[in-house]
């Protein structure tokens, strides 16, 4: 269980500061619906936590063997 809430903790955190910095960045001047940049962040945010958390798996595994 405290794998899923530091997966679950890891995601909200990343689609935040990327949804923002992606805001002010670009999307906002693209005149880009907040409901649509929102959906975005969170799924840029699940994808990067995902990669994160293969790559963590794969580096303990390697390092067991």
């Amino acid at each position: 269980m405290q794998g899923v809430i530091k997966f679950v903790k890891g995601w909200l955190l990343f689609s935040v500061l990327w949804g923002i910095f992606m805001w002010f960045m670009s999307w906002h001047a693209q005149g880009e619906a907040i409901t649509m940049a929102v959906v975005k962040s969170l799924y840029a945010g699940l994808i990067y936590q995902a990669l994160m958390t293969m790559v963590a798996r794969y580096k303990a595994r390697r390092s067991q063997a």
